[in-house]
């Protein structure tokens, strides 16, 4: 460097020496953006779907802080995000929620968190009432049956539509559904596929040994999990939909699936009756077509 080069650079750094410029000096320097703060749902059972959300948000571009949403139903977490208390959620779609996405009240982004598995429901029962369901085989034989379902849960008005008998279980994060098995309340406790391999069968069985798994049904219809964000963060819509398009072009969508969630094989499937229901609501257009080959379809007629 030239002496008038080094004379230069002190020139500029002179006024930088005292205390009050090395305040100016970080005042004008470009301000680094805050983690954007935000509650997002997470329950035991949702463990994958919040790392995938987690994951968007980064490969969106979006630094976020998340905090945990208060647990609760659909319906609670519904009514918490009509509320602005919660932000982000990994719910089921269902008419009520459709129709706020039309109405601009709330933000979806329809991607398949349970890859399309969410649908297939397969029973939870208790031993001594094992082999009940041993002679069900249509649709029609579940009109003679009661089937429980959590409270506040979308799915019942998936059997309402069918004409079957619900019961609505208020606690059903605890054995309430076991014991009511067993008193004749209620039949048979349909709950998603993959989450009752990787989650529920255990934890029920935990709170009550008598809890298995029905052997003869799987109940099927369109029910998917996406995610959900209040209207009034289109930006942090926008940075999910980009870092899911990311995360699924690069592969690391089903990296990340993988690390949380295994997939039935067939063989665990086999010999049980499927009986398909019909949702009134939706079917499997409601995917975008680029993103269908996400799901996975066991046991396809």
């Amino acid at each position: 460097m030239s002496h008038s080069g080094i004379f230069c650079s002190l020139r500029t750094l002179l006024p930088f020496r005292s205390l009050p410029g090395l305040l100016l000096l970080i005042a004008l320097a470009p301000a680094q953006a805050a983690p954007v703060r935000l509650v997002v749902q997470n329950e035991a059972h949702l463990a994958h779907a919040r790392a995938l959300v987690l994951a968007a948000f980064e490969a969106g571009g979006l630094e976020v802080q998340p905090d945990d949403a208060p647990i609760g139903n659909e319906r609670r977490v519904q009514s918490l995000m009509d509320s602005r208390q919660i932000h982000v959620s990994m719910i089921p779609a269902s008419a009520e929620r459709l129709q706020l996405v039309k109405e601009g009240k709330l933000l979806m982004i329809p991607v398949p968190l349970d890859r399309g598995l969410l649908g297939y429901r397969i029973g939870l029962t208790v031993n001594s009432r094992r082999d009940a369901m041993a002679q069900v085989r249509t649709s029609a034989d579940l009109k003679n049956i009661i089937i429980g379902q959590g409270e506040g849960w979308s799915d019942l008005d998936i059997y309402h539509h069918a004409g079957i008998p619900t019961h609505e279980i208020k606690d059903w994060t605890q054995d309430v559904f076991a014991r009511q098995i067993e008193a004749g309340v209620m039949d048979l406790y349909p709950v998603g596929l993959v989450e009752t391999f990787n989650y529920f069968l255990d934890h029920y069985r935990q709170l009550y040994a008598e809890v298995t798994l029905e052997p003869y049904l799987i109940i099927r219809y369109p029910w998917f999990r996406f995610v959900w964000v209040t209207a009034d963060l289109p930006h942090v819509h926008a940075a999910l939909e980009r870092g899911f398009e990311r995360l699924i072009e690069s592969g690391e969508f089903l990296r990340i699936w993988e690390q949380h969630r295994q997939a039935p094989s067939e063989a665990m499937l086999a010999g049980r009756t499927i009986i398909d229901l019909a949702n009134p609501y939706y079917s499997l257009e409601v995917i975008p077509a680029h993103w269908r080959h996400l799901l996975i379809r066991p046991l396809q007629k």
